[in-house]
């Protein structure tokens, strides 16, 4: 084979490796592209739920991300009408509160490419094989993502979480609504207690009234007796009466024969 030949084939193939680079590269730009946006619809935060007999389902929430590659550092779940008894669990690092309908984690931070879980237990009210969404909201240090939408298909675009509850739970008759410590109560305010005060004052007054009247009356009874002259009574000789004792002690003149 000559120098010639050897150049001319050399010179295809460099043209051919040339010509399939590009193409290449942008086949690996568009996968790369495609695997960004989809990575959302693939990378949900899931939840799984678990109802006892006592009616206190425990859920789950769990992901495997962040938010492009930003940590996690908070989560707000929307919890379902006429949900009671919210008691979540915090790991290491987290703090919850519980607000309306809303509960919240925060202060704690999950690295994008860790997984996350974190778990409640409620009273959610509801028939055996109801669908129960519970939108949340995953924020990061950067950005967040909205898994908000209630579809039937799990795997669409910012679809919520979901669980399907395992036993049919009514609400608990025998929570009481609680306002600053004190147990809330309805109905009219009686008004036994006014009024037997009331009566208690007044029977105290008439008696009282009648206590003094009677002292007054005694007392006005013994001044009028003292007050009263004594009468002599019958055969007590008065004043210079034969056989009584002059006063002043003179013996009375004889009389003449």
């Amino acid at each position: 084979m000559t120098t010639e030949t050897r150049s001319v084939r050399s010179g295809r193939h460099s043209r051919w490796r040339t010509g399939l680079r590009a193409p290449l590269i942008a086949l690996a730009g568009a996968v790369a592209l495609l695997v960004a946006v989809a990575a959302p619809a693939w990378a949900h935060v899931d939840a799984e739920g678990a109802t006892d007999t006592s009616g206190i389902t425990t859920v789950t929430f769990s992901f495997t991300h962040g938010c492009a590659g930003s940590p996690t550092a908070a989560m707000s779940i929307q919890l379902p009408d006429g949900t009671t008894e919210v008691t979540p669990q915090n790991p290491a690092g987290w703090t919850s509160t519980v607000s309306a309908k809303v509960l919240d984690w925060k202060g704690g931070s999950i690295p994008d490419t860790d997984k996350g879980e974190f778990v409640v237990s409620m009273r959610i009210v509801g028939t055996k094989g109801t669908t129960v969404f519970l939108p949340t909201k995953q924020i990061c240090v950067v950005g967040e993502n909205d898994w908000l939408e209630k579809t039937t298909d799990p795997e669409a675009d910012n679809a919520a979480p979901r669980i399907v509850l395992t036993e049919t739970v009514a609400p608990d008759t025998t929570t009481t609504t609680t306002t600053k410590g004190a147990t809330a109560t309805t109905g009219a305010p009686s008004s036994s207690g006014p009024a037997t005060d009331d009566t208690k004052n007044n029977v105290g007054v008439l008696v009282g009234g009648i206590a003094v009247a009677v002292i007054a009356i005694g007392a006005l009874v013994l001044y009028l007796r003292n007050r009263r002259p004594k009468t002599p009574t019958a055969g007590t000789p008065g004043p210079g009466a034969p056989g009584t004792d002059d006063p002043s002690g003179a013996t009375p003149p004889p009389t003449s024969p």
